[in-house]
């Protein structure tokens, strides 16, 4: 409860709710079970956004747009679907941390969970800092790459133009993208913002991920990425299919001249295409004459 209570004098330092209010929200929790912040979402009383950001500023916790995470399969490996739906949580990205070696940074609901930090360093076997973002972003996360469903809903909350006298929030890097929701109001000036330290793994590591199934291309960069073969023995679970940033490694290594069969079939190839075609007219970033055109020309090059 010591933790709940934190985010409600959060919430109410920031001016986003009353004393009285949160104390319903407490009440409200005991029958429910909800979260806090859950509790005074489904009230009315804050935006999945404002709490967002109270919580970004007070702590000083880097917030995260996961639409602009580049997810893949070796990175969601890092977290098991059982813990990430359990915990309401999802990897980000791995980075090395100096005096600390690479580390792994978690979009939680909750970014003052210790335990559940503590069970994703367990299972990673690295250490784990805390990011901060929107519930429904998480939820829709882990629906779409971990059990191959559909988000809960299509569009994003659209971004706000920050107030004038209010302090940036800490942006996760490198994604350095507007908001997707209202800054909070500035935190008092003697208020303590320090930032968690990060959480170690108190057992021995698991095996080296990723395990059986995935492929390791050196791209001529020298950069080397991991894949899941689409070729495994049993039919592919909804956790092990390719992320957009999975396919991008595989066109890229097919274009330096890696047999990439093992991990995308040469019959797949031109549905990959004409789903990219179809989405970029969907999207109105093409217009039907101009890629005809186009292709005209580059048929008549080829001849």
């Amino acid at each position: 409860m010591a933790e709940r209570l934190r985010l409600g004098d959060m919430l109410v330092v920031a001016g986003m709710v009353t004393e009285e209010q949160v104390q319903e929200a407490l009440a409200a929790q005991r029958s429910t079970g909800q979260r806090l912040g859950e509790t005074l979402v489904r009230l009315g009383y804050v935006t999945e956004g404002q709490m967002t950001q109270v919580l970004s500023n007070q702590l000083s916790i880097p917030w995260v747009n996961l639409y602009h995470v580049d997810f893949s399969r070796e990175l969601l490996g890092l977290v098991s679907a059982e813990v990430a739906e359990r915990q309401c949580l999802v990897p980000v990205y791995v980075r090395h941390v100096r005096r600390q070696g690479d580390t792994l940074y978690v979009a939680m609901e909750d970014p003052l969970n210790v335990a559940a930090m503590q069970e994703v360093a367990d299972g990673s076997g690295l250490p784990v800092k805390p990011m901060v973002a929107s519930p429904t972003d998480i939820k829709n996360a882990i629906r779409v790459y971990y059990l191959g469903l559909p988000p809960m809903r299509e569009t994003e909350e659209p971004a706000a133009e920050p107030a004038v006298d209010a302090p940036p929030a800490p942006v996760a890097e490198p994604v350095a993208v507007a908001p997707s929701a209202p800054p909070a109001p500035p935190a008092p000036a003697d208020a303590p913002a320090p930032e968690p330290p990060a959480v170690t793994p108190s057992v021995p590591p698991p095996a080296a991920r990723p395990g059986p199934g995935f492929l390791t291309l050196t791209l001529l960069d020298g950069t080397q990425v991991k894949l899941p073969s689409a070729r495994q023995a049993a039919a592919p679970k909804a956790e092990d299919r390719l992320t957009t940033r999975d396919l991008v490694h595989a066109l890229v290594a097919r274009a330096e001249g890696k047999d990439v069969r093992d991990i995308l079939p040469e019959d797949s190839w031109e549905p990959l295409v004409a789903a990219l075609l179809s989405l970029l007219l969907r999207k109105g970033l093409i217009a039907d004459w101009e890629f005809v055109d186009e292709w005209n020309k580059q048929r008549k090059k080829a001849e």
